[in-house]
């Protein structure tokens, strides 16, 4: 008797040399000192829409503007419904992170085309090891990330020159209106709890 041969799609055989392996990344936000940065291990065998989703609960972002990921020959970003993508741009729901990081070492992460945080990706290492219920892990960081909508590095940096001064006229203003990013706690720069981090981290699906 002939054995049976099976076809197994191209993003199943991916996924099933991938699942094993784990990612280790350096995520830090660009034009900011002192640098706010994550660093996480990541479940290979995802999309970069997961990836997104790992990077937004890692710096807390709230996930309302859009995204892309830009590599040196591609880009990875969400389609335009009324526009096809081109033929350098993939679907980020259909493009797993081993197809470019097996390539590239390093990428650019951008969230939020107005205020325009770049966040550079560096793969700092691969781990053959699987991780528990393949769920990202944060392993160190520091600092909070800006107030969503702030205006950018230069409106963080005058937002944070208001912060830090109690008598300036805009001081209780401004951090009555970062309580939005903070949950009602007293926004602070220096602020990271990896716990926290985490707990944010397994909850993505």
């Amino acid at each position: 008797m002939k054995a049976k041969l099976f076809y197994i799609p191209c993003e199943k055989r991916l996924f099933i040399m991938s699942k094993d392996k784990v990612y280790k990344l350096k995520i830090t936000i660009q034009d900011i000192y002192p640098a706010i940065w994550r660093e996480v291990l990541v479940p290979g065998g995802i999309t970069f829409h997961k990836l997104h989703k790992i990077i937004q609960a890692a710096f807390g972002w709230q996930d309302y503007h859009l995204f892309l990921f830009l590599f040196p020959d591609c880009m990875v970003k969400e389609q335009d419904p009324d526009f096809p993508l081109h033929e350098i741009e993939k679907n980020p729901k259909k493009t797993y992170i081993d197809d470019l990081f097996e390539k590239h070492e390093k990428c650019l992460y951008e969230y939020d085309f107005g205020d325009s945080w770049m966040h550079e990706i560096i793969v700092e290492e691969v781990i053959g090891k699987p991780l528990e219920n393949r769920s990202p892990v944060c392993i160190n960081g520091e600092r909070h990330r800006p107030p969503e909508d702030v205006g950018g590095a230069g409106g963080y940096e005058y937002f944070l020159n208001v912060i830090n001064d109690p008598n300036n006229p805009e001081y209780d203003e401004m951090l009555e209106w970062a309580e939005k990013d903070t949950g009602g706690r007293k926004f602070d720069p220096e602020y990271f709890y990896k716990n926290e981090t985490n707990r944010k981290l397994k909850r993505i699906k």
